[in-house]
């Protein structure tokens, strides 16, 4: 099932003790396909969370549109029945209620008959390392355990789209590894539409079809990792060649050269291009140097630095 945006806009009007109304989501629109797992990067307060509770129907919009399959999503749409949402620093579960009893709860809001639901406990709970907990009250769970459950209430259901926010807080290293490989098997094996907000970049980095970064609650940049990347035109290469090799400062400041490391009889150099003419330029001037070239490898940016230098050209704009 695809999920679209479109043109979804949220304004919160003045209150009491403030002087105007905040807009904290901006003409906003994405698609996400099926079987795509889609990321909303951005600063905290730029309407990610404001965004996912819009499209979970707990929030109204001001105006814009939530399309599922190419039909307009609304309150009273049956529609709801195919989203689950997990809401960062919310309580996602009924702490009263152990693990076991929170997922027949909301299970059984959803229409689901005691007996389907009870095949499906036990393997989730244990996939999610909280079955050793199942008969405590929730509210003695930790933070880690709580949202481990939270994303298993939303998993219940069998949601055809799930909406993830920041699902891998408060989790160690090992319960965040296991959320990782749960996305993955839900977007590419179940084929299940995910819409992700994380701070956790290699997270977004190992899961994510395609980005988008939101700024004052408007999309500045969309694409994958790879498009993103392109957009600033600019590439590092680390060049390692054979001998000490001395190079005219003027070769150097064109193409933004610089040494890395001149050791055991080689010479390490990181290099600004531009576009692939750099790159040819740069090997024939090696040629006719005669230089050997040991390896000549492109520096692939991390999503934190293009997210950074996103925002920051965002800001100058």
């Amino acid at each position: 099932m695809s999920l679209e945006v479109k043109n979804l806009t949220k304004i919160f009007p003045k209150l009491l003790f403030k002087k105007k109304s905040f807009k904290a989501v901006d003409n906003l629109s994405f698609q996400i396909k099926e079987g795509e797992v889609y990321a909303l990067l951005g600063p905290n307060g730029a309407g990610k969370t404001t965004t996912i509770k819009m499209i979970a129907g707990l929030v109204n919009p001001t105006s814009g549109n939530i399309m599922l399959d190419g039909h307009e999503l609304n309150n009273q749409n049956k529609a709801y029945k195919s989203l689950s949402a997990v809401l960062e620093g919310t309580r996602n579960v009924y702490w009263r209620l152990t693990p076991v009893e929170n997922l027949y709860y909301f299970a059984n809001l959803r229409g689901i008959p005691s007996h389907k639901i009870k095949d499906k406990v036990e393997p989730l709970l244990a996939f999610l390392e909280i079955d050793a907990k199942k008969e405590n009250q929730s509210q003695h769970l930790s933070r880690g355990m709580l949202q481990k459950l939270a994303l298993a209430v939303a998993l219940i259901t069998e949601p055809k789209i799930l909406l993830l926010d920041e699902p891998t807080l408060g989790l160690d290293v090992k319960s965040g590894r296991i959320i990782k490989d749960l996305i993955i098997e839900l977007a590419k094996k179940q084929n299940k539409s995910v819409l992700l907000t994380t701070h956790q970049m290699d997270l977004v980095q190992n899961v994510a079809d395609r980005v988008g970064i939101i700024r004052d609650g408007k999309i500045v940049k969309e694409g994958s990792l790879n498009d993103l990347s392109a957009v600033f035109h600019n590439f590092i290469y680390i060049l390692k060649v054979v001998g000490d090799f001395s190079i005219p400062q003027k070769w150097m400041d064109s193409y933004g050269a610089k040494k890395i490391q001149n050791q055991d009889n080689t010479t390490e150099l990181e290099i600004n291009c531009e576009d692939n003419k750099d790159v040819y330029e740069i090997l024939s001037f090696l040629r006719e140097h005669n230089t050997e070239i040991i390896s000549f490898s492109k520096v692939v940016d991390d999503l934190e630095e293009v997210f950074l230098r996103v925002l920051e050209a965002g800001s100058e704009s």
